[in-house]
């Protein structure tokens, strides 16, 4: 749900998802200069990992990124939908039944098996165009992929289909966030190896790509002809030791409104189980924010919340819908801004401090927030 700060006032969302198109914009800026001669690829899939699309979308574009990537067709059409008309690569393979709007989106999809390749050249025969496909090599991680002994038997079977155009190879990186990790460079290595026979056996590429957001930071000889920008498009690290290695700003916040205060005494449980206890008679504020806002469980009793600018722990355990917080002696009214991730004076949550307190990465705080939290586009 994509809503204007006026509107969040207006229909009384509770709690609400704000998106810095500044920073974002700052971002693909910043990492598109690192990039070099390299184009920039937005990666946007997950609803934009939580951002929000196709507005983050199209601010990528205008920022400097000349492609999208996404991970299912559903994704790229909804950017199509939506206006946007530059090319969307599917990084994973459909259904076989997909091809026919793969190739009336004009989208650029992934192939590695010959079975969709062949479905996609169908679709395109039938369409009377060509569809552009960059072939995906299994460099290591196991994932998708051609693997890299099969790949001039696989691509001279796709080459020889007739309503496809191999635009490019490319491949993944398994632990580009840990600096200087052998297998890294083994992974390169391969991938050269193989495009080097690919082009060799008469098949020109276009584009080769492996480089994410951390080969991006930290291997300029990895950015071949393009890098795909994801995490740190969005003000997030790739990986803990990667923290600070350029000028990236966090695009996400995450706020809420008290909606209730009360005096709770001394000794008495809070929320669910009564794990927690007041130490003092304090005020207590409720929180209209829960797991099912992506805010995890795990976070009961662990995770701060920002309010005055003020620390504050979250007392007792995260409910669905909410949670509460004991914040002492602090005078805070109904209808007042609590932070649960972003900035509040000179302090801040970030993402990479929720994800150390449930055990989790960066990437899935801000992706499982849903839509039932509306995104607030500012800057």
């Amino acid at each position: 749900m994509v809503l204007s700060p006026e509107d969040v006032r207006r229909r009384g969302h509770p709690v609400w998802a704000e998106v810095d198109l500044g920073a974002l914009r700052h971002n693909i800026q910043t990492l598109r200069a690192i990039a070099g001669a390299a184009e920039v690829m937005g990666v946007v899939k997950g609803y934009a990992y939580g951002h929000g699309n196709p507005v983050c979308a199209a601010t990528m574009l205008e920022a400097g990124a000349s492609r999208l990537g996404v991970a299912r067709v559903a994704e790229a059409l909804h950017l199509r939908d939506a206006g946007i008309t530059s090319p969307i690569h599917v990084f994973t393979e459909p259904p076989y039944e997909a091809a026919p709007a793969v190739v009336s989106a004009d989208l650029v999809s992934a192939v590695y098996t010959r079975d969709f390749a062949a479905a996609l050249s169908e679709a395109a025969g039938a369409a009377g165009t060509v569809a552009r496909v960059h072939v995906k090599i299994d460099t290591g991680m196991h994932r998708v992929g051609v693997p890299a002994e099969e790949v001039l038997q696989a691509i001279g079977e796709i080459s020889a289909l007739p309503h496809l155009d191999i635009e490019g190879a490319w491949s993944h990186l398994a632990v580009a966030d840990v600096p200087d990790h052998p297998f890294t460079r083994k992974q390169m290595d391969l991938f050269d190896d193989v495009v080097g026979k690919i082009e060799r056996s008469g098949i020109e590429l276009r584009y080769k790509h492996i480089a994410n957001s951390a080969a991006t930071l930290t291997l300029p000889e990895s950015h071949r002809d393009m890098v795909r920008v994801g995490v740190a498009a969005y003000g997030l690290w790739p990986g803990s030791a990667l923290r600070g290695m350029a000028d990236l700003r966090p695009v996400l916040s995450l706020k809420a409104r008290v909606n209730m205060v009360k005096s709770v005494g001394a000794g008495e449980g809070v929320s669910y189980g009564l794990g927690y206890q007041l130490p003092k008679e304090g005020s207590v504020i409720t929180v209209p924010c829960g797991y099912a806002d992506g805010y995890d469980r795990g976070l009961s009793g662990r995770g701060d919340v920002l309010v005055h600018g003020r620390r504050f722990k979250v007392s007792g355990a995260v409910c669905m819908d909410q949670f509460m917080v004991d914040v002492g002696d602090e005078d805070v009214a109904t209808g007042e801004v609590v932070t649960l991730l972003g900035a509040d004076a000179d302090d801040r949550i970030t993402a990479e401090e929720i994800a150390e307190n449930i055990g989790t990465i960066n990437y899935e705080v801000t992706a499982r927030i849903p839509s039932r939290v509306p995104r607030v586009y500012v800057g």
